[in-house]
């Protein structure tokens, strides 16, 4: 990755970036070195071990949507992509598709569409890393077009979780690729 080589070759300090997304990701800014603190809650810090530098995957402890648990620890799928790439959140096909029909009663046919009236109403989704909870709300995953209102909750066939700009307009990420503290810390966002 371009990042590495640029601390590798000294020309960035730290192997830590940091990423804000704001609002609907329309506007952002990475930082590289470091972390720019005017737009992060230091008190807020949520951090996770990478399992994979490459991809930037981490392990969950869980991950549940209101009461709906849709993973544990000890299952396979519990891993998450955390991907700037990405404008949803995706997950394992199955859980996905049940949870969109049963909870926000979507219908599949006209794209996700939910009922804008509701949004208040569906359920937080609840990441835990370690002991600690990052909690996304309702408002941040249903994504409201004009007068109609979809969910950005998707399914996909691999079996693991994928986070993009939805969750991650909350959360300012820090990335730590240092050998002996690869990790990713999510903050509150200011």
């Amino acid at each position: 990755p371009v990042f590495l080589h640029a601390v590798g070759e000294g020309k960035i300090a730290k192997s830590i970036f940091g990423i804000y997304i704001q609002g609907g990701g329309n506007k952002g800014e990475i930082t590289f070195g470091g972390v720019n603190k005017a737009h992060l809650k230091e008190e807020t810090a949520v951090s996770a071990k990478l399992i994979s530098k490459r991809t930037m995957l981490i392990k969950m402890k869980k991950l549940a949507l209101g009461e709906t648990e849709m993973c544990k620890e000890e299952d396979e799928e519990c891993k998450l992509l955390v991907d700037t790439a990405c404008t949803s959140i995706m997950g394992p096909k199955e859980k996905v598709e049940e949870f969109n029909k049963e909870t926000l009663d979507t219908d599949k046919e006209r794209k996700w569409k939910v009922d804008c009236d509701k949004i208040q109403e569906f359920p937080d989704l609840v990441m835990t890393l370690g002991e600690k909870t990052l909690t996304l709300e309702s408002s941040y995953y249903i994504r409201v077009v004009g007068d109609t209102c979809y969910s950005t909750i998707r399914p996909k066939n691999k079996e693991r979780w994928q986070i993009g700009d939805v969750f991650l307009a909350k959360f300012y990420t820090e990335y730590n690729l240092k050998t002996d503290e690869e990790e990713i810390t999510f903050y509150e966002a200011k």
